[in-house]
């Protein structure tokens, strides 16, 4: 077997190695896909409980696409966001908001907040920063600025189309009394993740059928040259 043989075959196995890796990679977001979604389409964590001792729970700012070109990061395009919640007090009225971060800081200036630094799910664990204050805000739902919002008693839900933008996430009772103690749901609606699956399969059909067809070739030529070699010539 030649030198360009061997390259043949060993680039087609090689090939034909990443194709197989690629078309589990799709397959697996696939059935991630269709398994791992509720029934309106969100992958969504459990109900996890979120409380601090000031007047609102906010999360880091939330930077989505200021540096990236506009029509990639226009509205609803890459994400919906749902928030649910509900107050774990009786009664008690929840408000779930999201808005520009500026505006947001703006707000709560002056009173006592807690930031949201990290979260872990498995097992469950929210760590906060609290911000020092001592004035009480106003009620979150007289505020313009909110570009997704809800309030009131039992379970609430707020769907966001994620947009470009410098965002916030706000969670406090709705009179804006001291002390959130809440139960809260996150997920979030990824359209494109069906066809990064559909591109993966289609991907490595493609490689599969490039790294057959270098070992068929590899393979054929060879056979080729040994039959040619027991061909005996006439006395």
């Amino acid at each position: 077997m030649t030198g360009g043989r061997i390259a043949l075959l060993v680039a087609g196995i090689l090939v034909c190695v990443l194709a197989l890796a690629v078309l589990a990679a799709g397959a697996a977001v696939l059935v991630f896909n269709e398994t791992e979604r509720d029934s309106d389409g969100f992958f969504a964590t459990a109900d996890e409980p979120y409380a601090a001792e000031g007047y609102a729970i906010v999360s880091e700012d939330i930077d989505v696409g200021t540096d990236g070109p506009d029509w990639l990061f226009e509205e609803g395009r890459l994400a919906t966001i749902r928030i649910r919640g509900s107050s774990r007090e009786p009664g008690r009225e929840l408000f779930i908001g999201i808005g520009p971060t500026a505006d947001v800081k703006s707000y709560l200036a002056g009173a006592r907040y807690d930031t949201v630094t990290d979260i872990n799910f498995d097992p469950f664990r929210v760590t906060y920063s609290p911000s020092s204050g001592t004035s009480q805000p106003t009620t979150p739902e007289g505020q313009s600025f909110w570009n997704a919002s809800t309030a009131g008693a039992g379970t609430q839900s707020l769907e966001w189309d994620v947009a470009k933008g410098n965002w916030s996430v706000l969670v406090m009772n709705a009179d804006a009394s001291a002390g959130v103690d809440a139960e809260l749901s996150l997920g979030a609606k990824v359209g494109f993740i069906f066809w990064v699956g559909l591109g993966l399969v289609i991907a490595g059909a493609l490689l599969l059928a490039g790294g057959a067809t270098l070992v068929y070739f590899g393979l054929r030529r060879q056979g080729k040259k040994e039959e040619s070699r027991t061909v005996t010539r006439p006395a």
